[in-house]
């Protein structure tokens, strides 16, 4: 009776192993120099990269998960191109944005007047 316990336990155990990686490898990064390798990725196209960042964006890095419509983008960009996210967005903050990212929401944080995070929201 014990062996059946100690068996079934362990199963378990496994099953939970297994699913938790299944979840973390569905997730994608990608990084990008500039905006247009991003553009030539097919990535903006696709969502997982906002269409309304700035052109002058570099050091563009993307994580997203394939089945579910949630991204992190990080990027460096020209300061004077704020403009890109004051056209696009609705300012909720000092230095904070909601915009739409593919119909879905998502948060633009700025930093040092040339650094964004976006977010799903």
């Amino acid at each position: 009776m014990k062996t059946i316990s100690i068996i079934i336990t362990l199963t378990i155990i496994a099953s939970i192993g297994a699913v938790l990686y299944l979840i973390s490898s569905e997730r994608e990064s990608n990084n990008f120099k500039s905006y247009e390798l991003a553009v030539e990725s097919g990535l903006i196209d696709r969502g997982w990269i906002p269409s309304f960042i700035p052109k002058s964006s570099y050091n563009i890095k993307e994580q997203h998960k394939v089945d579910v419509p949630n991204i992190f983008v990080e990027l460096h960009f020209e300061p004077q191109d704020i403009s890109y996210f004051e056209k696009e967005c609705d300012l909720i903050s000092v230095n904070e944005y909601k915009c739409a990212n593919s119909g879905y929401p998502v948060k633009v944080t700025i930093t040092n007047k040339s650094h964004a995070i976006i977010e799903s929201i």
